[in-house]
């Protein structure tokens, strides 16, 4: 992986965390200081050298503790991507930072570690960095969920046409609402959908039959 020159994050930033290892596929690039921020996940060197993610390039991040799988406790990433090289890790000076991801398609993952000195914060950076990368949903995701919507909803087309039925019984319930909202602002809802108070015809009718 080449680092780049990167900036001290000022903006968004959630936690820092000084003296970070970072490993990139179990390859160290020493130690460095992670910011986690709501824009990005930025992991620096003393030296100014580093790189950023953008967090839906990260599709999975966790806190392990399982020494069987590696040597420390860490947080660790599943990263959309080849982030490493053949070559050996490289370093070079850039007036633009870059920043890695998000791709698209069938890619390569790249796993990343980040070891903190301290133990104890790997809770407080996984929590921080759920809470930013919750604000990057999937958009891949949101358009499954518009897909899935058009074909509960639409035959074909969309339009008040070409609903189906159960998108005529969700317009209806809508409508309803709508209604109920109006006036005095009470709410009149009867377990068949109709709205206001009962026809006094029909309430006529039923006292006759009691009667």
């Amino acid at each position: 992986m080449i680092l780049t020159a990167i900036n001290i994050p000022t903006g968004g930033v959630r936690h820092v965390q000084d003296e970070t290892v970072a490993f990139v596929d179990d390859k160290s690039l020493g130690s460095g200081s992670l910011y986690v921020t709501e824009s990005l996940l930025t992991w620096r060197t003393s030296s100014g050298q580093g790189f950023s993610l953008q967090y839906p390039a990260i599709s999975l991040h966790a806190v392990s503790r399982d020494l069987t799988a590696f040597s420390q406790e860490c947080l660790y990433l599943m990263v959309d991507g080849k982030l490493t090289e053949d070559t050996e890790c490289g370093q070079r000076s850039s007036s633009e930072e870059e920043v890695v991801g998000p791709y698209e398609g069938d890619t390569p993952t790249t796993e990343v570690r980040f070891v903190p000195a301290d133990k104890g914060s790997l809770d407080a950076m996984f929590n921080a960095m759920s809470d930013c990368q919750a604000l990057h949903p999937d958009e891949q995701d949101t358009d499954s969920e518009a897909e899935e919507y058009d074909a509960n909803y639409y035959e074909g087309e969309e339009g008040e046409q070409h609903l189906t039925m159960e998108g005529q019984r969700t317009l209806q319930h809508l409508e309803n609402l709508l209604i109920n909202g109006q006036g005095d602002g009470g709410t009149h809802q009867n377990t068949n959908g109709n709205e206001g108070n009962p026809d006094p015809m029909e309430h006529d009718q039923f006292a006759d039959a009691d009667q």
